[in-house]
């Protein structure tokens, strides 16, 4: 039964009351080791097997081994960054979060977040795992992010993953998957996502997919403003946008989050919509499970750039909570990380390539043609061309599982990241929401 203790647990309890009790010295350490309390997401670090501790245990470990003091984490795992939002709002404090790109923006906005002490960024520390091994071009992106006073996504947030969007296709159509109207195309035998900002920023794809084709802009016109257009949320644009969300839903696109991933891997489906994580995830079981090869294609004329980071609540343990982002940076951690969750970490590091190069170099003698594929501007220390950071891959990989992971240096120039919207805006677009979930 849900609320009874099991006569193991009575007995652990028991026996922890009387060794708190033995002496007072004990009884003052039971009951005041403080708790770092963590808010992320549902099997998003690793969570230990027959062989190794889960990461948070062994968090507790380090952290008594660098300082001397006891701390208890205790992981909250959220369904969402609503959930997350709600939870917050309704009273309830963690010291650190791991939310996505936009809701980081929305605290931020809401004075609800601590920066991130200086000494966090001191490389001379060797524990400074973040610091030390972040990916020069997270870094940079992060540095040159601003929130809307004008003060850095850097002072408040440390990556933990990132990502893009775009298209798992059967290869006849990665061709066609260059162009954000693939979805409305395929009608019943594709996939979009059941939520408003990613539906939304798929939308702003075909419009400016429609006035590009029409010759409204010039690509170079467009190169120079593609943050502003794929974050464009006037009433006309929205309701453009409505419009062909619209007739994406009627012409039978199925609408889904998670639901939907058994039937891509089976093949049922020509186009669907995923997060990069995920596109590896459905490449890797189709290829498994069905002998099926999927392809990743990321939109020629922009996609999305999303992130999840850690950041610090008010009032947070400062202290406690930069030790736990640095610890999970450290490259060991974030391979074990990366690999329980299928995710690609934010920092780099010697541990972090091994992992990759050894997933995703070809193998002696291959028969498929090799390519190389340069990593320098994730792994190099200045995010220069580094001979040590080019990758000798099937030519396959090219739009498979390692460019879902790792965009080449050409793609991620047209990667945006989709900026939160304020109380007016998402009061209209939950509105448009409506209409096109209503639609059929």
């Amino acid at each position: 039964m849900k609320n009874a203790l099991s006569a193991k647990k009575i007995l652990s309890v028991a026996l922890a009351a009387t060794t708190c009790a033995a002496a007072l010295p004990s009884l003052a350490s039971c009951s005041k080791t403080p708790v770092l309390r963590i808010a992320s997401w549902e099997e998003y670090i690793d969570e230990g097997d027959e062989e190794n501790n889960p990461m948070v245990q062994d968090f507790e470990a380090w952290y008594e081994e660098q300082t001397g003091n006891k701390i208890k984490v205790k992981y909250v795992p959220l369904d969402d960054n609503e959930t997350m939002y709600n939870k917050i709002s309704i009273g309830e404090q963690y010291d650190l979060l791991c939310p996505s790109e936009y809701m980081i923006m929305k605290l931020q906005a809401e004075d609800k977040l601590e920066k991130f002490p200086e000494s966090f960024f001191d490389t001379s520390v060797e524990t400074n795992y973040y610091a030390r091994n972040v990916s020069p071009y997270i870094d940079k992106t992060f540095a040159e992010g601003k929130f809307t006073n004008g003060e850095s996504w850097k002072d408040y947030a440390a990556g933990y993953m990132w990502g893009t969007t775009g298209f798992v296709v059967k290869p006849e159509y990665t061709a066609e998957a260059q162009y954000w109207n693939v979805v409305k195309n395929h009608g019943a035998k594709a996939t979009a996502k059941n939520n408003v900002r990613d539906s939304y920023f798929m939308g702003l794809g075909m419009y400016y997919d429609a006035q590009l084709s029409g010759g409204a802009l010039t690509n170079e016109e467009f190169i120079a403003a593609i943050a502003d257009k794929m974050n464009d949320t006037s009433e006309s644009t929205m309701n453009a946008v409505k419009t062909l969300l619209t007739e994406v839903k009627t012409s039978g696109v199925r609408f889904e989050t998670d639901d939907a991933k058994d039937e891509i891997i089976a093949g049922e489906y020509d186009v669907s919509y995923q997060w990069s994580g995920d596109a590896v995830y459905i490449l890797d079981l189709a290829e498994e499970e069905n002998n099926l090869a999927l392809d990743y294609v990321i939109p020629s004329l922009a996609s999305n750039l999303w992130f999840d980071g850690w950041v610090m609540m008010k009032g947070a343990n400062v202290n406690a909570a930069a030790a736990f982002v640095n610890f999970v940076s450290k490259p060991e951690n974030a391979v074990r990380n990366s690999d329980y969750i299928g995710y690609t970490p934010c920092v780099g590091g010697e541990a972090v390539f091994n992992y990759f190069a050894e997933k995703y170099s070809a193998a002696d003698g291959a028969a498929e043609s090799v390519v190389d594929y340069d990593l320098s501007y994730f792994f190099s220390a200045d995010g220069n061309h580094n001979e040590n950071y080019v990758l000798s891959v099937p030519e396959s990989q090219l739009k498979r599982q390692l460019f879902a992971q790792f965009p080449d240096e050409k793609t991620i120039k047209r990667l945006v990241v989709m900026r939160y919207f304020d109380a007016a805006t998402n009061d209209r677009a939950n509105s448009l929401w409506s209409e096109v979930s209503a639609a059929k």
